[in-house]
């Protein structure tokens, strides 16, 4: 989708359809907008892209249900929630968590990037790595990211576009897979209102819960997630992570990723006249064929395009 409009109550219907309703105030009064608004991305995983060219104030309301993750591509932004302001500039992002009051102001210059993850989604994760329901609603810390985070972030919004950009769409459980990245990413890096508690979760999974584990992710098919995987077995997330390090010398995503990898490659040893190394990558939760293919060619010694064509033609 793409808006280009000079008209405010268009810019403001076409930003509202996208992220919740709110209301605009252009600080020069003498000056219209110049608003550019773009979305692309399936639905759920829209990356979307805006700017006024003009300075502006916004009252976002409660930002109901709305777990948004804004990067500033240029120019300068303030945000406050709640009884909490910062400001942040280029080449940051900065959290905004649902249902609390909002307000923004944007100067000339602001162009944002946003993403937004389902908070329920987000919500369910935090609960699984600290192996109980949260009491609380989830609030992200109202700070810019780290440095280092803000770099992984960026390199993970990077994967998305790509995808788009390349025509692939990402199948529901590769999505599935990478949104559970993002998540445990953000919350495992970024403070918010559980981290605390996250922290103290220290105690490790026993060997006997690790093997039940890789059970669930052989049998539990490419959709299936590690932290669906902790939920069966009533663990924490962090106290099954601590298990494979003790047990495996990896994280459970490492050994789930080598598990995934497994099953691709028996697809590739066995392919059907329609078997592609694209459609074995997303079907194994695969969504970046770049990194699979790394991956795959560091784990079996050559990369996947060249097992199919050896296999097809009867060498295997």
């Amino acid at each position: 989708m793409r808006v280009v409009t000079s008209d405010l109550q268009e810019a403001i219907a076409a930003v509202s359809r996208v992220y919740c309703p709110h209301d605009v105030k252009v600080l020069e009064s003498n000056r219209g907008i110049d608003a550019v608004l773009e979305s692309s991305g399936a639905a759920g995983r829209q990356i979307v892209t805006l700017r006024y060219a003009a300075p502006v104030k916004i009252d976002a309301g409660s930002f109901e249900n709305l777990l948004l993750f804004m990067t500033c591509v240029d120019g300068a932004a303030e945000a406050t929630q709640g009884r909490h302001s910062v400001q942040w500039g280029t080449g940051r992002t900065l959290p905004l968590s649902p249902n609390v009051p909002s307000r923004l102001a944007f100067d000339r210059r602001f162009w944002q990037s946003s993403i937004r993850l389902d908070k329920d989604f987000v919500e369910t994760l935090c609960s699984r790595l600290i192996n109980r329901p949260l009491d609380v609603p989830l609030r992200f810390r109202l700070a810019p990211f780290s440095a280092e985070l803000e770099a992984a972030w960026r390199q993970s919004l990077q994967t998305i576009r790509s995808c788009d950009g390349d025509g692939l769409a990402l199948a529901t459980h590769a999505w599935k897979h990478f949104e559970e990245f993002l998540g445990t990413l953000i919350l495992e890096t970024h403070p918010h209102n559980f981290s605390d508690v996250l922290k103290k979760e220290s105690s490790a999974a026993d060997p006997r819960l690790v093997r039940e584990a890789e059970h669930l992710m052989r049998t539990g098919g490419p959709s299936v997630t590690v932290s669906e995987v902790a939920h069966m077995l009533r663990v924490s997330l962090r106290s099954l992570e601590l298990g494979f390090r003790d047990a495996r010398q990896m994280t459970p995503t490492q050994a789930h990723r080598q598990i995934r990898l497994n099953a691709a490659r028996e697809a590739l040893l066995n392919p059907t006249p329609s078997t592609s190394v694209t459609s074995v990558a997303l079907s194994c939760g695969f969504p970046h064929l770049a990194r699979f293919s790394n991956y795959y060619r560091l784990t079996f010694g050559e990369p996947p395009n060249k097992t199919l064509r050896r296999c097809r033609g009867g060498a295997a």
